[in-house]
């Protein structure tokens, strides 16, 4: 399994607290959107610990939310883990912790909206071009 990373993996959105890449993959098309929750880690971060993650709570939480329209063999999701932990490589993991969910959706830029609209921004298509003219969407 290969991934072009010049053809293959195409951010779509930067925003301070939040960016998006759409990624294709043995001819599936998935879309990773990380989010800076801007707040320390709490046990529902990690649903699939029974008993949460305790004491190991560190000052920031960052989760990748890792949209497929198909379900994904566990290969596959093994590299789309790979791509985000990738992706936010440069945050301190010291004192962040990142979490990566898997999720069935077929419209990514639903998706996007609604993570969009829980950090407070508008939804995505309200977004002016003249945003797109800079390196971050913020500005």
């Amino acid at each position: 399994m290969n991934i072009d990373f010049l053809k293959q993996l195409q951010r779509i959105l930067r925003l301070k607290d939040l960016e998006a890449w759409d990624v294709a993959m043995n001819g599936k098309d998935c879309r990773i959107i990380i989010v800076d929750e801007g707040r320390p880690s709490r046990d529902e971060d990690f649903p699939w610990l029974k008993d949460g993650i305790g004491e190991d709570k560190r000052e920031n939480h960052i989760t990748a939310h890792v949209f497929s329209s198909t379900s994904l063999e566990k290969s596959e999701e093994r590299m789309l883990y790979h791509i985000a932990e990738h992706l936010t490589d440069h945050v301190a993991l010291a004192h962040c912790q990142v979490t990566v969910l898997f999720q069935q959706e077929d419209d990514y830029d639903h998706a996007l909206s609604r993570l969009l609209q829980a950090k407070g921004y508008p939804e995505d298509h309200t977004i002016p071009l003249s945003k797109f003219f800079r390196f971050s969407q913020d500005s």
